[in-house]
């Protein structure tokens, strides 16, 4: 159980970092809309990544 977490939490990383990349480029060609709107998504997957890791350290907890 506790390597689906550690899995789900990496691949949500791996989106976060494809999402400040367009929002990079976003930034480069100047579409400010763009850049904010990937931005958010970026944070909301790195947060969606850390409470994964949040969960997967309660499940150790309670499983000791």
């Amino acid at each position: 159980m506790k390597n689906k977490f550690v899995l789900f939490g990496i691949v949500a990383i791996l989106i976060s970092l494809i999402f400040g990349g367009v929002a990079y480029q976003q930034l480069v060609a100047e579409n400010m809309d763009e850049v904010y709107l990937n931005i958010g998504y970026s944070t909301l997957f790195l947060s969606i990544a850390v409470y994964l890791w949040h969960m997967k350290d309660e499940k150790q907890k309670n499983n000791s």
